[in-house]
């Protein structure tokens, strides 16, 4: 007898002939997708299955980002287009979970009625419990409070979207105090995961078929300060990195005053870790920085990419940036653009800058650079920044990468896709079977977002 044959009596509301089935769209960071993935363990367990048609679905829900007005509107985009639906089918459960279900709490309801649940960034392990209690009619529900800070331990692998990959959650949480932030408020403070729990997470994994894992953090390379004892983001590392069968191991995102001698010297000799590393600038003024609370200087920023450079010689750098922060100045965008012009990122994701409801620059800086001249830096640094890619990629024609392959183009399925170990994407012709498998590829030409090349093989 199949499973979907028996009336199920686990997963909330009066039994049913079929699973109930939930539509779950994730919004933001590395860390929401991560996050959704446990989500998903979590109502699988109660037997729901997964649907990408909404109009099919019995839970709809989205996990939030907050960080920038952007992203909240396109959650609120789609609750308003709900509200037809919820009237015509009061019984399906809306559900906004994370960040911004953190940040807005009930006053998200206020607007949007017809929301069942509001799941915090620290409540993701109960949400099998929440929709179930709105299914028997006990809705609507607020769950913002502490009561799962680490959701990792409730982790099913067979829920992540790809075989060979991985996210694995080691520090949630920010204690900085960056002022155009929202994150400490909408994740809390920094809480980390024990060395042997995240060893052997990743050795499950890697048994389960994963070749490639990320490190993901607030501040990732904030890891053992609230632990004590050994525990630092280096020997973790380290620990990794003796793993038969890991072959590529990253993390993401670091923040600049926290990459130690330590660190640096753990990325030059552990084999397995890529030769990548996201490292946040946000400007190139020292007067917009002390502004951002940032706690370094764009020379300190720059003797720290010199050092890096000498011990790692082949790291690639990739950073954030944030155009027309409160007073920005257009001597202090031109010095945003001089130092991106002397580090010469392989990456950069440029944004242009939205007051944050609670933060302290809301409080303490009215956002007095006009709209106008934020895009008109943002399509300059853009620019500047696809020039930079376009040439460092040219740089690699005629070279051999070692390519971990994702999966097939999204443009033209009859193309593979995968990454370097510096992170650059790279487009090739073969068979689907070589899908998470690492191959060299010899590369032939470079745009700015890409490489295109063709196997290398045997003579």
């Amino acid at each position: 007898m199949n499973p979907g044959d028996v009336p199920l009596q686990d997963a909330g509301g009066p039994a049913t002939q079929q699973p109930p089935k939930v539509f779950l769209e994730t919004f933001g960071c590395q860390m929401n997708f991560l996050d959704s993935e446990l989500v998903r363990g979590r109502l699988a367990e109660r037997r729901y299955v997964f649907t990408t048609d909404r109009a099919d679905a019995d839970v709809i829900a989205f996990n939030t980002c907050a960080v920038r007005d952007h992203a909240e509107a396109r959650v609120r985009a789609r609750l308003y287009e709900l509200r037809e639906t919820k009237a015509r089918r009061p019984e399906v459960v809306v559900a906004v979970l994370g960040c911004m279900a953190q940040r807005e709490g009930e006053a998200l309801l206020e607007k949007f009625p017809h929301v069942d649940i509001l799941c915090g960034t620290r409540e993701f392990g109960h949400i099998h419990e929440l929709v179930d209690r709105v299914r028997d009619g006990g809705g609507p529900i607020v769950a913002l409070g502490e009561s799962d800070p680490l959701p990792d331990a409730h982790r099913d692998l067979s829920q992540r979207p790809h075989r060979h990959s991985a996210y694995v959650t080691i520090q949630r949480g920010c204690d900085r105090a960056c002022t155009f932030c929202v994150v400490p408020r909408t994740r809390g403070p920094e809480v980390e995961r024990p060395m042997d729990d995240l060893e052997a997470e990743v050795r499950a994994l890697v048994a389960d078929g994963v070749v490639d894992v990320t490190l993901l953090g607030q501040i990732v390379n904030a890891y053992g300060r609230k632990s004590g004892g050994d525990a630092t983001l280096a020997r973790l590392l380290r620990r990794l990195d003796r793993i038969d069968g890991l072959k590529r191991l990253r993390f993401i995102t670091s923040f600049p005053t926290l990459v130690t001698p330590e660190l640096m010297q753990a990325l030059a000799d552990c084999g397995s870790v890529v030769s990548y590393l996201h490292l946040p600038v946000q400007s190139g003024a020292n007067s917009c920085l002390k502004r951002m609370a940032r706690g370094y200087t764009a020379d300190a920023y720059l003797r720290l990419v010199e050092r890096l450079r000498a011990v790692v010689p082949r790291v690639e750098l990739a950073t954030d940036v944030i155009v027309g922060f409160s007073g920005e100045s257009d001597a202090e965008f031109a010095a945003t653009e001089e130092l991106m012009r002397r580090v010469e990122f392989v990456q950069a994701f440029i944004f242009k800058y939205s007051e944050r409801p609670g933060t302290a620059a809301e409080k303490l800086q009215p956002d007095d650079v006009p709209q106008a001249v934020k895009e008109e830096r943002n399509q300059r640094l853009l620019a500047l920044q696809d020039g930079i890619q376009r040439r460092r990629n040219r740089a690699r024609i005629g070279s051999v990468e070692e390519v971990l392959v994702d999966g097939p183009s999204r443009r033209d399925r009859s193309v593979l896709a995968g990454r370097c170990r510096a992170n650059r994407m790279v487009h090739f012709r073969g068979a689907a079977d070589r899908v998470g498998r690492i191959v060299p590829v010899r590369i032939r030409d470079a745009t700015a977002l890409s490489l295109t090349g063709e196997i290398v093989t045997a003579a």
